[in-house]
């Protein structure tokens, strides 16, 4: 379950908020609809979910304890980066 969120944009997304122009032009060619889904499989998901989805590229990043999957294909440059509630920053 997703508790908090780094940035209002990433939290305005997962809600389904309506974004400003400066918010629109920001994402670019982000594909909102895949991103606010993948937000949503997040939410619900373990970590023996996404490891099971292998379409959501679901990796450790180097040198730290956050996680990382597509935001919305391996070919987009957005990513949806996180840390697991139990663990420590």
């Amino acid at each position: 379950m997703i508790v908090s969120f780094a940035d209002s944009l990433t939290e305005k997304i997962f809600f389904g908020e309506k974004l400003t122009r400066k918010e629109m032009r920001s994402i670019g060619d982000l594909n909102l609809a895949k991103a606010q889904e993948r937000l949503a499989v997040l939410n619900q998901a373990t970590e023996s979910d996404l490891l099971s989805l292998s379409v959501l590229h679901y990796h450790a990043l180097r040198g730290s304890e956050r996680y990382s999957i597509d935001a919305a294909s391996r070919r987009s440059k957005w990513r949806i980066t996180f840390r697991w509630k139990d663990q420590k920053l």
